[in-house]
């Protein structure tokens, strides 16, 4: 499909429209804002899609407006019309995965799961290994003056059909409507469009290649603002030479203003944060953040700033994509070690974010390739086998390993989880149970007293599990109304006994009959899901240890992907895994986590496995049956899973506590929170996660 086809495909375009909309902004020089966009959206976007096809589409000029900024001069910014943003942003949806996988691991702005944290930590990394000299520069007006046939001649290089080339011509010499009229661009690309932060990255790639090939320097760029560390002063003024040189040919130049060669010993200031030979401190409180480890970030600060100080509408995060190994369109920030990746592979071009979720929550690596060893090297996790390096990714952005197959793991490895709050599973088999390393080192005793009081309070437990089992049989019952409207008849045949059951488990006598219910529930919700499965899958209802045939074994690997996300979500807040409401404490047992997984089972786990099985590329011989390990994905197939459930983990949900929208993995976390108010007694009973 060329590429202006997929930017042009309905769903693309509702996508677009979407995150227009929750990026908020005004209306450009049409009149035409938001809400009026927003009343005939599905006509608009038809229309736009018409005219882009017909040769009639013409953007409307960009509409000048000033940022103020604090004791300097205000940021120009030119923003286009609604209509003319939505098509910007289907096009960064469909070029972003396929430009991104060329970009350089110096580049750290304006790309998906990186942020001035990643940026921050890097310098304090090149630091801390010895390089006591850094060269500081930015790029003197660097958006205004990208040239327009050199910047389109790069993209024209790397995409595989020119189909898009016109629409961004079209973009980049649309004039800047000003109170003295209509000025036209020759050069530059608008700070306000959505397309600018990744054209103005993919101009810069050149840059960071030519940098990044000198062994003896060390490049950490930020949009148009970098640092080059260096061994010494005459190594940085060499640096310092071939940055001016690249840039003067490539049509731009340093601020020399503004440019130093300094000691880290004497102080350098990047990015909000004060750097020295000792450690760094934040300049501002906003750059407060960047500087502790995930887990103790505060809330919201895991999306970070507008990036380089431009206004929401101009830096939208953009979603983060799989590494190569994984041969599916979803985008997601989990890593594989499987076989064919390469050190330091880059994400793959193909596919299209179907969501509008901020950039990801937890990034997961995924271990499926079996005899993978794992070691820590400088700073980067490594995955070998027989010697070959199968991926290379940076320790600080790993926040939880999923084990899947047999191999080892350096103790070094698992210090250094331990060290940033990350966690390791090792998936369980038939014959043996699975395991998790969790840090010893939490202190926050008073909550853990709290959930303990409540453990003991029967009619606390009570409540809370018939809240947590009604919104399961809920979202069981919603996925099977969603699929079966499409089939004969349209409703699912298990919709009026589910709907008795989810009334019977809110007025269940005690947590035995509670049980009761689930477990009819499940019975008759596994019966209809079986119905909507393809007939060459056969599925005898849910079988667990071990699985016996393909469905059952997908749906093992996902609960167990989703258990270990929970786990991770829970462990980072101070609670304690293993005591819950609804499923039996007993040992080795994460209760808790068991408990809050459940409403989340349907909504991402069986979507997914029905999805995959629905596609004609899988078949038995994807799978290996034996009487006693019972069902094996193969490795192909569950990679694919797992970038499936990895892009379904991201995909945009409201939350129906009133909450901030966000994807899957932040809708687990606000239950997390909402589930701590609950034990405190801040909120007077639990409230299921239900998706209407």
């Amino acid at each position: 499909m060329a590429l202006l086809d997929q930017l042009l495909a309905e769903d693309t375009l509702a996508l677009a429209w979407a995150r227009v909309r929750r990026n908020g902004g005004g209306a450009g020089v049409d009149g035409i804002d938001l809400d009026e966009f927003g009343r005939n959206a599905l006509l608009r976007l038809g229309r736009l899609r018409d005219q882009v096809r017909d040769g009639r589409y013409q953007p409307a000029p960009l509409l000048r407006l000033e940022l103020p900024r604090p004791g300097r001069e205000p940021r120009l910014l030119a923003v286009p019309a609604v209509g003319d943003r939505v098509l910007q942003t289907a096009a960064r949806l469909v070029l972003g995965p396929i430009l991104d996988r060329h970009f350089e691991d110096e580049s750290f702005a304006y790309r998906p799961g990186r942020s001035v944290r990643d940026a921050v930590a890097r310098v304090a990394e090149l630091r801390d290994t010895g390089l006591p000299c850094v060269v500081h520069a930015d790029i003197s007006a660097f958006f205004d003056r990208i040239p327009h046939r050199q910047l389109v001649a790069r993209l024209a290089a790397l995409l595989p059909d020119g189909s898009v080339l016109p629409l961004v011509r079209q973009w980049l010499a649309a004039p800047i409507r000003t109170a003295d009229g209509d000025r036209r661009c020759r050069q530059g690309v608008a700070q306000g469009s959505p397309l600018s932060p990744l054209l103005a990255n993919l101009y810069l790639d050149g840059f960071d290649e030519a940098i990044a090939a000198d062994a003896d320097w060390h490049l950490v760029r930020y949009a148009d603002d970098f640092v080059i560390a260096c061994r010494d002063v005459a190594s940085a003024e060499r640096a310092l030479e071939a940055a001016a040189q690249w840039l003067a040919d490539a049509g731009l130049e340093i601020n020399f203003d503004t440019t130093r060669i300094v000691l880290f010993r004497d102080g350098l200031s990047f990015l909000g944060v004060h750097f020295d030979a000792h450690g760094q401190r934040a300049e501002d409180p906003a750059a407060t953040p960047w500087l502790l480890p995930p887990h103790l970030r505060p809330a919201g600060a895991a999306d970070g700033p507008p990036a380089a100080g431009l206004p929401r509408a101009a830096a939208e995060a953009v979603p983060a994509s799989l590494p190569e190994p994984v041969p599916a369109p979803a985008p997601a920030p989990a890593r594989h070690a499987g076989h064919g990746a390469r050190a330091r592979p880059r994400p793959p071009g193909g596919g299209v974010r179907h969501d509008d979720a901020p950039p990801p929550l937890l990034r997961t690596l995924y271990l499926a390739e079996p005899g993978t060893y794992l070691r820590i090297d400088g700073g980067r996790l490594l995955a070998l086998k027989n010697g070959d390096e199968l991926l290379s990714v940076p320790l600080e952005k790993v926040d939880q390993i999923l084990a899947s197959d047999e191999g080892a793991v350096s103790f070094a490895v698992l210090r250094a989880l331990l060290a940033r709050g990350a966690t390791f599973m090792l998936q369980g088999t038939a014959s043996a149970p699975p395991g998790v390393l969790l840090s010893a080192a939490d202190s926050r005793v008073d909550l853990r007293r709290s959930q303990y009081r409540r453990s003991e309070d029967a009619a606390f437990c009570l409540a809370a599990a018939r809240a947590i089992v009604a919104g399961k049989i809920a979202n069981g019952r919603l996925l099977l109304r969603r699929h079966y409207r499409f089939r004969a008849g349209g409703a699912s045949p298990a919709d009026e006994a589910l709907h008795e059951m989810q009334a019977h488990a809110l007025h269940a006598a005690d947590l035995d009959a509670l049980r009761g219910v689930e477990g009819a529930a499940a019975r008759a919700y596994f019966a209809a899901f079986a119905g909507l499965l393809p007939a060459r899958w056969s599925f005898p209802g849910r079988r667990r240890q071990p699985p016996g045939d393909p469905v059952n074994a997908l749906l093992s690997y996902g609960y167990a992907v989703l258990f270990h996300n929970l786990l991770t979500l829970v462990a980072e807040r101070g609670l304690d895994p293993y005591l819950g409401s609804l499923h039996a404490a007993h040992d080795g047992h994460p209760a808790l986590v068991s408990d809050l997984m459940e409403e989340f089972r349907a909504l991402v786990v069986d979507t997914v496995v029905l999805r995959l099985l629905g596609s004609d590329d899988i078949g038995d011989g994807d799978f290996a049956i034996s009487a006693d390990a019972g069902c094996r994905i193969g490795l192909p197939v569950r990679k694919a899973f797992i970038a499936a459930l990895e892009a379904k983990l991201q995909s945009a949900v409201g939350h129906p506590l009133g909450g901030p929208d966000g994807d899957y993995r932040r809708a687990m976390r606000a239950q997390v929170a909402h589930w701590i108010e609950v034990l405190r007694g801040e909120a007077p009973a639990y409230r299921p996660f239900m998706v209407r």
